[in-house]
């Protein structure tokens, strides 16, 4: 079997949902006008940043000390919050207007433009680093085939059917918001299906959307008892857990918005800083065996939902408006470049573990803090211009980042 170009990054190594902002600004139409949620932009932050040291703790270097391999051990996990994240957003933003004002067509149109040049950067990173290893004849390098037939997949935000080793080849993170894509797609389709005469009955889709979730629950659960974890997703073979993933989690954030009124003046006002500690310390802890399959499962049932229960009811506060703000604009491009740029630093610039520890956490930083802030919302702006159609928000952007 011919070796990735990029090492076998974990099914984590998405980031998410893509994740999407919460803000509606006035220039986008495609937004709902809706009361923002600013703290879930915080904690897509951590999340992407939990992800990040996740996949970083595998650095190639000769001089790895033994605790690296337990830093953010549960971060794989973070990519169900996403989904979590994605389900509310995207209900949150959508659900009044799929199947009305909005078509399925436009949806997922602007769902494409808000996800893809994102991704396309990371992806054509690692074309560059799998070319150069080609080039160089180095041990890791991909074959032709799997180069060329992954290019065109890739930007398309498709997976390479034809290299089951890696769907992804340049750019792993990227099997989660492929997932992510197809259930945006089918919640928009079963939008638009309902007959705008009937009147909607809340009761009945909520208990469908109940049904769904069990079997998610019970695909999660079964997975993770006969692998052991939930840190799959990125080949092909690893496609029943995935869909077991995005089943349940994007499900139950759908219900989460559904269900708001209820409980969302019982939740408690938990301030940001306290609340993505408690997120960052969930996707830390190392286990092993049975106890590892346990906490998964717990932590994609329990912690991720009340996590976004808990951003959701959270109020800010004078400067941490600001820094979550922030965190929003950079955690979809550290989700989705950061795997690419890894793998580039550790394989060119060979140096000591925490020398490539901190060359490669800030140079992902550095280019997605200039891809969030200048390049995705010229690249998005010019296709929307091209296509006529107006700028989709921030608000759709994958919840790894948002969703």
């Amino acid at each position: 079997m011919p070796a990735p170009a990029l090492p076998m990054l974990s099914a984590t190594t998405r980031s998410s949902r893509a994740i999407m902002r919460t803000e509606s600004p006035a220039h986008a139409p495609l937004v709902a006008m809706n009361p923002r949620y600013p703290v879930l932009d915080g904690l897509r932050g951590a999340a992407a940043f939990a992800v990040l040291f996740y996949h970083l703790r595998n650095l190639s270097a000769a001089d790895r000390p033994a605790w690296a391999g337990s830093v953010f051990a549960s971060g794989y996990l973070a990519v169900d919050l996403f989904f979590v994240l994605s389900g509310f957003v995207i209900a949150h933003a959508y659900g009044e207007r799929l199947g009305k004002t909005l078509g399925i067509r436009q949806f997922l149109r602007a769902r494409f433009i808000r996800l893809q040049p994102v991704i396309a950067i990371g992806t054509l990173i690692g074309l560059g680093v799998a070319l150069s290893c080609r080039i160089l004849g180095l041990p890791d390098a991909p074959g032709l085939f799997a180069i060329v037939t992954s290019l065109p997949a890739n930007l398309m935000m498709l997976p390479n059917l034809l290299v089951p080793w890696g769907i992804f080849l340049f750019n792993p993170p990227a099997w989660s918001l492929f997932y992510e894509l197809i259930a945006n797609g089918a919640y928009a389709a079963a939008m638009c299906r309902q007959p705008r005469t009937v009147p909607k009955r809340p009761a009945a889709n909520d208990h469908f959307l109940v049904a769904i979730a069990l079997a998610g629950l019970i695909g999660v659960a079964v997975s993770a008892s006969v692998l052991g974890d939930l840190d799959r997703g990125v080949v092909l073979s690893d496609w029943p857990v995935a869909l077991a993933r995005i089943t349940f989690s994007f499900t139950i954030g759908l219900l989460l918005h559904r269900s708001r009124d209820r409980w969302l003046t019982k939740t408690p006002d938990l301030a940001m800083p306290y609340l993505l500690a408690a997120c960052l310390i969930l996707l830390a802890p190392e286990w092993s065996g049975g106890a590892r399959a346990i906490y998964d499962v717990g932590f994609v049932v329990f912690a991720s939902p009340m996590l976004v229960m808990l951003a959701a009811r959270s109020t800010l506060h004078g400067r941490w408006s600001r820094v979550a703000t922030q965190l929003g604009i950079v955690s979809y491009p550290l989700y989705a470049v950061h795997a690419p740029i890894k793998h580039l630093i550790e394989t060119f610039f060979p140096t000591t573990f925490l020398s490539l520890l901190a060359l490669s956490a800030g140079v992902s930083v550095l280019v997605a803090i200039v891809v969030g802030y200048v390049i995705d919302p010229a690249l998005r702006a010019w296709i929307c211009e091209r296509t006529r159609l107006r700028a989709p928000s921030r608000d759709l952007m994958p919840m790894r980042d948002r969703a």
